[in-house]
């Protein structure tokens, strides 16, 4: 039966809930604290697997040390099949440190992503690829992110870019992407916000969005151009909302619906995700 594959990082992520952010050099009681695992391709996999009931792969970087194991943990625990390219590797898998101020509904993260960490690509990690619907790539561990997507392409396997912040690996991938779902903040060089579609189309994605928080969702299809108004709800912690709307929309997508309805249902998912603290809550209160 045919699931989801998502390329990219997985972090420990360690968050502390507050009721606003402290001043500089002072000390905070946190009001809670949560663990997990996280990263954009991770938090993804695991909305994926929560809404679909189905085990996606997630092909990253974790490596042998203790802390790679706590991430395992919850993977295994959320219906998550990890491919560890750096499966005999000793490096300390990359930590997020998380600030959540609940009384303004925003988070501040810390973290040193993977950029450390050395994830190489072999064909022999192509298998997951035989069971896709459809290929999530984030644009971490670029050797892995270019050999999935070259593999898809040529599969015919729709490949979905996570497109946060610019970077440079965007310049190869976006060629080779069908969907991209974007962030306010992605901005690639020489390109005005209000050219971002006509520049993507120009590259060969047939399908792109732009997210940007509680706004409207803007998007574009071969057919024309759209927007999705995004539902008022509470705000507690914006944490992963974005990984958790990619999850969620490679789940009605690989399940057959139209590009706008299963960005409009995503859109519903992680506005609701939102009302809890941290990335996993929400689905302990999702019918």
């Amino acid at each position: 039966m045919a699931t989801a594959v998502f390329v990219g990082l997985a972090t420990l992520d360690i968050a502390y809930a507050l009721d606003r952010y402290p001043d500089e050099d002072t000390k905070t009681q946190a009001r809670e604290a949560f663990l997990s695992a996280g990263g954009p391709a991770a938090n993804a996999a695991v909305a994926y697997a929560f809404l679909s009931g189905r085990t996606p792969a997630l092909v990253t970087a974790l490596g042998e040390h203790q802390l790679a194991q706590m991430i395992r943990h919850d993977l295994d625990e959320h219906g998550v099949a990890p491919v560890d390219v750096t499966s005999a590797g000793a490096q300390r898998p990359p930590i997020s440190s998380v600030m959540v101020a609940t009384g303004a509904g925003t988070r501040t993260i810390v973290s040193l992503d993977g950029s450390q960490i050395s994830a190489p690509f072999q064909p022999r990690q192509l298998g997951p690829l035989n069971d896709a619907a459809v290929l999530l790539i984030d644009g971490h561990y670029p050797e892995l992110a270019i050999g999935f997507a070259t593999a898809a392409k040529a599969a015919g396997v729709p490949v979905l870019l996570d497109a946060g912040r610019w970077r440079a690996i965007h310049a190869e991938l976006l060629p080779l992407t069908d969907i991209a779902i974007c962030s306010a903040a992605f901005a690639p060089p020489g390109v005005e916000p209000e050219d971002l579609f006509d520049h993507l189309r120009g590259l060969g994605v047939g399908y792109a969005a732009i997210t940007h928080g509680g706004k409207p969702i803007r998007y574009v299809t071969p057919d024309g151009r759209g927007e999705i108004e995004v539902a008022e709800t509470p705000v507690i912690d914006t944490l992963g909302a974005g990984d958790v709307l990619h999850g969620a929309f490679c789940h009605y997508y690989a399940a057959g619906q139209a590009f706008p309805d299963a960005l409009r249902h995503a859109a519903e998912v992680a506005s609701a995700s939102c009302g809890y603290l941290g990335t996993r809550e929400w689905m302990r209160h999702r019918e």
